[in-house]
């Protein structure tokens, strides 16, 4: 009974105690000092929290600008279209190959090489006939079946970067005709013809022959299918891929040299590939088609003995 009594006493006590008015304040000014601190805290790190999401939203502006200009100038560089005058526009398949106006019309340039590869321009027909009279041209043929009404001139240039120079005329009526040159080896004869079978004018509609066109490169009398992208070219063995390249594309293909009788004769045949040997016997060529990879093996048995 008198524990009792005595816890009663002292918890009477304990709750008469009670805190001064310096306690009062000081507790006061911890927790406001205790709120402010974690206001600044959290406003601190929302302000950096933004300002790297402003930094990441720049650098992917500054980097979308970038790119958009790189896509813009490839673009205009890889684009088929070409402007010759006002009056005059054209388009073609040939890749990787830009203009720059020159005085007379367009210098053409492969990228990233500062070496000019052709040209453009207009002619009337006597600076047409100048030019084939004052120049050594040894090959001159009508192309049949290409877009247009083209004549084509081989100029043997035999220089340190240009073997043979292409010159095609096209007439687009009794005022315009347009002059194109090639050099080869800066662009691949593959490459030539597929410009200028895919030629297209503004204003004037190509001639689409339904069939496979087959042209010979530089001095040869082999028959090469147009349409060949050039893989790796090099003495012996040339590689192309050939977008149209089927069991019966390439049949008929082989079928065409068999016809050539008067320059070639098949001479062995497999599962891989097909053998031919010129009428002279100075070369052998070894035809290999892998899907639409066309391998061209040449060979020169007489060479040795010259």
């Amino acid at each position: 009974m008198l524990s009792e009594n005595y816890h009663d006493d002292q918890w009477k006590l304990l709750k008469q105690i009670k805190s001064t008015s310096y306690q009062k304040e000081t507790i006061r000014t911890r927790i406001l000092d205790s709120i402010q601190n974690s206001t600044s805290n959290t406003s601190s790190k929302s302000y950096f929290l933004w300002k790297s999401m402003l930094a990441t939203c720049l650098l992917f502006v500054i980097f979308g600008g970038f790119l958009l200009l790189t896509l813009s100038e490839s673009g205009q560089r890889n684009s088929s279209k070409e402007t010759l005058s006002e009056e005059i526009q054209f388009s073609w398949d040939l890749k990787d190959v830009y203009n720059k106006e020159s005085h007379n019309g367009l210098s053409l340039y492969r990228e990233d090489n500062p070496m000019q590869v052709g040209t453009v321009q207009q002619v009337t027909n006597e600076e047409m006939n100048n030019i084939i009279k004052s120049i050594p041209m040894y090959t001159n043929e009508k192309l049949e079946h290409f877009p247009y009404q083209i004549s084509m001139y081989i100029e043997h240039v035999k220089t340190m970067d240009v073997a043979i120079r292409y010159h095609f005329f096209i007439s687009l009526s009794d005022q315009n005709t347009i002059h194109f040159t090639f050099d080869y080896p800066k662009l691949e004869y593959a490459e030539i013809f597929t410009a200028i079978s895919t030629l297209k004018f503004n204003g004037k509609d190509p001639y689409r022959y339904n069939q496979q066109l087959y042209v010979t490169h530089g001095y040869g009398n082999l028959l090469f299918p147009v349409g060949l992208e050039p893989i790796s070219i090099s003495p012996g063995k040339e590689v192309y891929h050939w977008e149209g390249a089927t069991f019966e594309s390439f049949n008929a293909y082989l079928g065409k040299l068999e016809e050539d009788q008067g320059n070639w004769k098949k001479e062995a045949t497999s599962k891989e590939s097909d053998t031919f040997v010129s009428r002279d016997g100075n070369e052998v060529v070894t035809i290999t088609r892998d899907e639409k990879t066309i391998t061209y093996e040449f060979f020169y048995p007489n060479r040795g003995n010259q």
